[in-house]
């Protein structure tokens, strides 16, 4: 029930960020393990989570399709990004998340349904 799929640490290494089965994210004081914050504003499964390189944000994506921004300390949500990539006829996936190293960017993977390969 308590599936963790991906963790992450702040660049400080002060906090980690779990993302679970359980559709929550949590922040977590590394030095003692207790729990600080918990989140359950996602509808399924949270399946990556990943620090910003400055630490002021994480980003969490999971099986409702929406990319979550939340700020690096308190978890509040900052920004959501809804379903569809901006790549014609992708989904946004649930698998991979990566900033780029100045911070101002997010990355994820997607996809495209009914996608079917030729082998001829």
């Amino acid at each position: 029930e308590r599936t963790v799929f991906s963790i992450a640490y702040s660049p400080d290494g002060i906090t980690l960020v779990s993302a679970s089965f359980d559709h929550t994210c949590r922040l977590w004081n590394v030095a003692n393990g207790t729990e600080l914050r918990i989140f359950w504003e996602a509808t399924d499964v949270i399946e990556c989570v990943v620090f910003s390189p400055g630490g002021h944000c994480f980003a969490t994506s999971g099986f409702d399709n929406i990319n979550r921004i939340r700020h690096g300390s308190s978890g509040s949500c900052l920004k959501e990004i809804w379903g569809d990539s901006v790549a014609e006829e992708y989904t946004f996936g649930t698998e991979s998340l990566a900033y780029s190293p100045d911070g101002t960017v997010i990355a994820c993977d997607c996809y495209r349904e009914n996608d079917d390969v030729s082998t001829d």
